[in-house]
């Protein structure tokens, strides 16, 4: 089967699909029809506004479908009329229902950025950065009726670095996920066998990886100083973690764990105290363990290193050694 004749129909909503989707249609590959969210009213003029993947679908005058969800009889009979081969999904944020996945003649995948089956769900980048995992990956599964529990098609490795973020890791299994699709795809258009492997929940045990809500990005200075580390690499550049000083909010973007001084000028502070502010950070104890704070960012501000907030007066007389935040 040449490339040019297998017809997909591309589901996903975000950035990282709209990476895939771009990647598909500049490789020269049929998009017969594209299925996305329906647009939303966001910012501060409450404006409508198009997701990434549909910014896409004007610009090449692909066929986009927006429904309100997946199981409506005229939906169903629209997406059979296309006769598609394939039905790729990339970050949709809905389950597909199981008559929608005996609708492709060959399958219906899924890129999923983990190493399945750790982190199934809608946030694996961040919750591999919050566990401090060493590694992550991307996942294609052939879909079926649970949440990212099909079986194995391709997967990929990635070794996470000490300054990785969820932004620079999110790029790199951008990156991965589209190699692995087209490597797929190649496979098909020249007619070998795709071989499936089921997920091995005997080696790697299953985790959920949920939703992140606003309430986990407040730095609590009870936490060990690794622990918040984690959090705000895996928290930037979305949502951002923060803290509050005398009602005053600030995001932190980045920082780094000093291990606790064997002086018990150091252990005996509580947590949240500030020990020094200088041209190096703001330097806070924790419950174990010193956090640095390199990059910060004051409420309606932009970020700053710490040595151009602290030439600033009025944050200066705030970052007192020895008060404690709370």
């Amino acid at each position: 089967m040449n490339k040019k004749k297998i017809k997909i129909i591309f589901i996903g909503t975000s950035k990282f699909a709209a990476y895939h989707l771009k990647g598909l249609i500049q490789n020269a590959y049929t998009i017969s029809c594209i299925i996305t969210k329906p647009d939303t009213y966001a910012n501060r003029g409450y404006k409508l506004t198009f997701n990434p993947i549909k910014k896409i679908a004007l610009k090449y005058k692909i066929n986009i479908l927006q429904p309100k969800n997946l199981h409506s009889i005229s939906l169903i009979k629209k997406i059979s009329n296309y006769k598609c081969d394939i039905i790729i999904v990339v970050d949709y944020g809905l389950l597909i229902p199981n008559i929608i996945l005996n609708i492709p003649k060959i399958f219906c995948m899924n890129v999923h950025a983990s190493l399945l089956p750790r982190w199934r769900g809608a946030a694996p980048i961040q919750r591999a950065l919050l566990a401090n995992d060493l590694k992550t990956g991307i996942s294609i599964i052939k879909i079926n009726d649970f949440l990212d529990q099909g079986d194995i098609i391709y997967q990929m490795e990635y070794s996470i670095l000490l300054y990785d973020t969820y932004g620079s890791v999110y790029k790199k299994l951008a990156i991965l996920g589209l190699q692995g699709l087209l490597l797929i795809l190649n496979k098909i258009s020249k007619g070998k066998q795709i071989k499936l492997k089921s997920q091995n929940i005997n080696i790697i045990k299953p985790t959920y990886a949920k939703k992140i809500s606003k309430t986990e990005c407040k730095l609590d200075w009870k936490l060990p100083a690794k622990k918040l580390e984690c959090m705000i690499r895996a928290f930037n550049p979305k949502p951002g973690t923060f803290f509050f000083i005398k009602k005053k909010r600030f995001k932190v973007w980045q920082a780094e764990v000093i291990a606790n001084l064997n002086n018990n000028n150091y252990i005996d502070k509580k947590p949240g105290t500030i020990l020094s502010a200088n041209k190096y950070g703001i330097q806070i104890n924790t419950i174990n363990g010193i956090l640095n704070i390199q990059i910060i960012q004051p409420s309606g501000k932009k970020q700053m290193n710490i040595q151009n907030f602290l030439n600033d007066n009025q944050y200066k007389n705030l970052f007192k050694k020895d008060y404690v935040i709370t």
